[in-house]
């Protein structure tokens, strides 16, 4: 978190990965994640989790991914690895962030066309979870 200074950018939000690529996959311990989710509180600054191998942190450290999730604001959440989907992505938070996100994916041109049958796979195993 940044110290206030007119010369350098403000700190808006922290960004956990879990499990941690930098660190050999390692999983993040619920611990750590609970306590940067209590400094960006007392701070006033927004926490999100890439969560793109959640589920595998979750079966690592026998902690339910609602745990996990829990002290963040917003988590990513990649279907395609650990879940055996071939595709998809879920982005989880308030509605109005949801709403703010999907506006600026369609202004940047983002978007799936004829998804069809591709959209089965992600909500089947939703539904095994």
């Amino acid at each position: 978190v940044r110290y206030v200074d007119v010369h350098c950018p403000s700190t808006s939000m922290v960004s956990l990965e879990n499990t941690q690529n930098q660190c050999g996959g390692i999983p993040l311990s619920y611990e750590y994640i609970e306590s940067v989710g209590a400094l960006t509180k007392r701070k006033g600054i927004k926490l999100h989790m890439d969560g793109a191998r959640l589920f595998n942190a979750s079966v690592a450290t026998k902690v339910p991914a609602s745990k996990i999730c829990a002290p963040v604001d917003t988590v990513s959440i990649c279907l395609s690895k650990g879940l055996a989907s071939p595709a998809g992505a879920l982005l989880v938070g308030p509605k109005s962030f949801i709403q703010s996100a999907r506006r600026i994916r369609k202004c940047l041109g983002g978007g799936m066309r004829q998804a069809g049958k591709r959209i089965c796979f992600p909500y089947y195993r939703s539904t095994l979870i």
